[in-house]
């Protein structure tokens, strides 16, 4: 079995890949506990890591040193994982921004010290870097890709979008949302069409809300992407009362045809499927659920 390591940066960044590759893939979620997914992730009868990798990370941290309003367990956290046809584990983890290579990397080294120490389920792994583009733009945010995460990964020059390296012992890629025209922009610039297309009037009363009020002041005013992440919580709100976006688009949400026609979701999923394995192909069987 394979694993690929997500690191998406916010809640709605993992549903969005969670349902993308449950849509364009055939991916089935993971439903049972931590302990039930493939070791080293979850639990193992090696004495190295007996509790599983996902576990044995979360034990580490000093609760002592969390507020009781600070989200826990702090970022880069697990959160889901969902399994491929081809017998590849996508672990979706929330890094936090393009700000936080630090202690994504420490998480990084860590599971890479941890496949090193035993025979697990998992064989071989990789890692994936999804980013937005923002104002900076997608070759910028490439570039800083490069830098910071060349320090632990090697040479990284000739990373770029929707692209994978081997330079390093294992294979690592990077995908930046942004919109086509620009090279700027956001994921939300790929959901706010999706929940268009599904929600049209809802949508359309909701678009004329929010840019009728909204004063230059206000945090809808500051970006694109929360102009979108506004309008697209307010038209679904008749839906999904006082629910945030990460519910908006979930399971229970954004229906799947929008994301089998979503040009994101595709180009996303092939990106991903199309991780350069250097080993054969091992089956091994799972419990799941469809994403």
């Amino acid at each position: 079995m394979r694993a690929v390591l997500v690191f998406c940066e916010g809640k709605h960044d993992v549903v969005f890949v969670e349902r993308s590759l449950g849509a364009c893939a055939g991916c089935e979620r993971l439903t049972g506990k931590i302990r039930d997914l493939p070791s080293p992730f979850g639990a193992s009868k090696s004495s190295s890591v007996p509790t599983g990798l996902i576990a044995t990370r979360l034990g580490q941290l000093d609760i002592q040193d969390v507020a009781l309003r600070d989200d826990y367990p702090p970022t880069p956290q697990f959160e889901t994982a969902v399994r491929s046809p081809a017998d590849v584990v996508y672990i979706l983890v929330r890094a936090g921004g393009k700000n936080r290579s630090k202690a994504v990397l420490d998480l990084m080294q860590f599971v890479d010290v941890t496949m090193d120490a035993d025979d697990f389920d998992v064989t071989e792994h990789a890692a994936a870097f999804l980013f937005d583009a923002d104002h900076e733009g997608l070759a910028s945010t490439v570039a800083q890709f490069q830098r910071e995460y060349g320090t632990y990964f090697g040479d990284l020059s000739r990373a770029n979008h929707a692209a994978w390296t081997t330079t390093s012992s294992i294979p690592v890629g990077v995908y930046v949302f942004h919109r086509g025209d620009s090279k700027q922009g956001t994921l939300e610039d790929h959901i706010a069409p999706m929940v268009e297309s599904a929600w049209p009037r809802q949508y359309d009363s909701a678009q004329r809300y929010i840019d009728s009020n909204r004063r230059a002041e206000d945090a809808a005013s500051s970006s694109d992407a929360k102009r979108l992440k506004a309008i697209v919580t307010a038209a679904a709100q008749f839906k999904h009362p006082g629910r945030p976006l990460s519910t908006v688009i979930a399971r229970n949400g954004l229906p799947s045809k929008q994301f089998e026609s979503s040009l994101a979701s595709t180009a996303l999923a092939t990106f991903l499927g199309d991780t350069p394995w250097s080993q054969p192909h091992k089956p091994s069987s799972a419990l799941a659920a469809t994403v």
